[in-house]
């Protein structure tokens, strides 16, 4: 069939599809950095620099006010007490890959932080209603709801009434927004979360984790550091497929570099690719390609050289 032979006979105007408003991208960042939510891969061997690349991306965000809590899976980040440091990172938010439970523990670390930023905006309403009350000294309803705001609203230290402490700045900006939260998955190849059905779930998922009551939802960036990108104990193509991004380190197997090459062929030919990816590796073992699915308009090219050199394609 040619074009000739399709003709459009009469226009629906009744059944044209409307846009929603929102974005798969839903927290603002800095106009160097990638957008948030992510799913992004750093593909790479052992000591390429994957941890070192990802955590720095992390410390960007972090400086620039747009990352609040990270969660690490690993069986070795806790020993990295540098790194936790610098970002910050609590040693209770480091978890184990082993534990069966562990996708769980993160999907419980998500929920109660939209609970603590819907509590905080429930406060923050209901404060002048509950001060006017004080204030004119009526007597509070005998009601369980009464007694637990004095004990939330009272400030022991200041012996006084007052509205709790944001827990994160961003509880009061406007308008408030819950915290951004990141999961940082690094050296868990070959482990019990890699083989479980939950794992692709919540990647899958990511961005819808922890509904709002007003629309939206917390969700989590997903960083993803692995040594193989199709190896049989590699990341499943269920979650390959939701990549935003990658980060793609020096390899000799060229067969998985076509294959990766392959994956983004909707973007660039695959022989582009390889010629980008070669000359960001060219001159270090620890320099890598970086591919933004979904550049903002403002930056250059959708490559990169590491996270700070736009590769422009001629």
């Amino acid at each position: 069939m040619t074009d000739d032979s399709i003709t459009t006979l009469k226009k629906e105007p009744k059944a044209t599809i409307k846009l929603i408003k929102g974005s798969a991208f839903a927290y603002e960042t800095a106009s160097h950095l990638p957008k948030l939510h992510q799913c992004m891969i750093f593909n790479g061997k052992r000591g390429a620099g994957k941890s070192v690349a990802a955590t720095n991306l992390l410390r960007m965000y972090r400086e620039t006010g747009s990352m609040d809590r990270i969660i690490v899976i690993s069986p070795t980040f806790e020993s990295n007490i540098k790194l936790m440091e610098d970002l910050d990172i609590d040693t209770n938010d480091v978890l184990d890959p082993e534990n069966p439970d562990v996708i769980q523990q993160v999907k419980d670390i998500v929920n109660s932080e939209r609970d603590m930023f819907l509590n905080y905006l429930r406060l923050k309403a209901n404060y002048k209603a509950f001060m006017k009350q004080m204030g004119n000294r009526l007597p509070p309803l005998q009601t369980d709801e009464n007694e637990d705001l004095m004990l939330e609203y009272y400030d022991e230290y200041s012996d006084s009434f007052k509205i709790p402490e944001a827990r994160y700045k961003c509880y009061d900006f406007k308008p408030p927004r819950p915290p951004v939260i990141s999961l940082f998955i690094d050296d868990c190849m070959c482990s019990k979360m890699f083989n479980d059905r939950s794992f692709p779930s919540i990647v899958t998922r990511h961005r819808h984790l922890s509904s709002l009551p007003t629309g939206g939802a917390v969700g989590i960036s997903l960083f993803i550091a692995i040594q193989s990108y199709k190896a049989s104990s590699g990341l499943p193509k269920v979650i390959r497929n939701q990549a935003t991004s990658i980060a793609l380190f020096r390899t000799k197997d060229r067969s998985e570099l076509k294959q990766i090459s392959e994956s983004f062929s909707g973007e660039v030919d695959p022989e582009k690719f390889e010629r980008l990816y070669d000359y960001a590796t060219r001159d270090s073992p620890h320099d890598f390609l970086f591919v933004d699915l979904h550049k903002k308009d403002s930056q250059e090219s959708m490559f990169r050289r590491n996270f700070d050199e736009y590769i422009i394609l001629k």
